[in-house]
């Protein structure tokens, strides 16, 4: 399942922000944050006591998803 596919366009428009770095997303939308974290959970060891390394690799993870998204 895609990323696109898995949220809906208005959430997509949210996580576009949070990947060009204008919103924080675990801030402005912690409940669309918690599934994106989720979503990224086979691809990221996420870090029990690290939350900004967290935070970083899902927004890479986000970045690369949402290439050529428009």
């Amino acid at each position: 399942m895609t990323l696109t596919s898995k949220f809906k366009s208005k959430d997509i428009s949210i996580l576009q922000a949070a990947a060009n770095k204008e919103i924080f997303l675990d801030i402005k939308n912690p409940k669309l944050y918690k599934k994106v974290k989720r979503y990224y959970q086979n691809e990221i060891e996420y870090s029990e006591d690290d939350h900004e390394l967290n935070y970083s690799l899902v927004l890479e993870c986000l970045r690369q998803d949402l290439v050529g998204v428009a």
